[in-house]
């Protein structure tokens, strides 16, 4: 169940870091939720993850999270 579980992580964390990559401009959690077809909590979590694995910067604009590569 456990190996299961890592693995949807994995694609989920995979799923967010391509649509960033492509994109040009910081995305929104809701934007990522909607083009790979996850929930906004576990996209959210998963970001978290990735921003504390110096992998991707997330920020505030006005009451939204967006993210980006980092650079």
């Amino acid at each position: 169940m456990a190996t299961r579980k890592a693995k949807l992580g994995k694609k989920i964390e995979l799923d967010i870091l391509k649509v960033l990559q492509e994109s040009k401009i910081p995305v929104s959690t809701r934007d990522i939720c909607i083009k790979i077809g996850r929930a906004w909590h576990s996209v959210q979590s998963h970001c978290m993850k990735l921003q504390l694995e110096g992998k991707i910067t997330g920020y505030r604009i006005s009451n939204l999270n967006v993210w980006e590569m980092k650079r």
